[in-house]
């Protein structure tokens, strides 16, 4: 998806053409805390980042500029049969969604205790340069620190 040599990733498969991911650099820098996370925990991260994309959550402008720049340098985007908006999501929440997986591979044992929990959203908050996550009760990443 992402190839940092030659600074150019796909966005999706009906858009065969390379984008160019130079202006959005955090694509292929290392991310705070991200390692090699379980293909359970990147699963869950992609289908809760894509919530909060698609619900404009938490890093709704961070991922409205990433878009913005990744739309500008690459005006060859289609816009038909879906917008970048969706063709790119994947793209832009990226980072956030490799973060998101390391931590939730780190999740202590459940039940959580709540200091567990609070330490938990405070520590993600930050890897996530976030001033603090609060979840609600019907997001999906509160479903998935609780359901487990």
């Amino acid at each position: 998806m992402i190839c940092a040599r030659h600074q150019q990733a796909s966005s999706d498969s009906r858009h065969p053409a390379p984008l160019d991911i130079r202006p959005v650099p955090e694509l292929t820098r290392p991310h705070p805390g991200a390692r090699r996370a379980t293909t359970v925990s990147l699963n869950w991260a992609s289908t809760i980042t894509t919530r909060w994309y698609d619900h404009h959550q938490h890093l709704h402008e961070r991922w409205q500029t990433r878009l913005d720049r990744l739309t500008d340098a690459n005006p060859h985007i289609p816009s038909v049969p879906a917008s970048p908006a969706l063709t790119c999501r994947n793209l832009i929440t990226y980072p956030e969604t490799r973060t998101l997986a390391a931590a939730l591979d780190r999740l202590p044992p459940y039940p959580l205790t709540r200091p567990q929990q609070t330490a938990f959203l405070h520590r993600l908050a930050d890897r996530l340069r976030l001033p603090r996550l609060a979840p609600a009760d019907h997001d999906l990443f509160w479903q998935r620190l609780y359901a487990r």
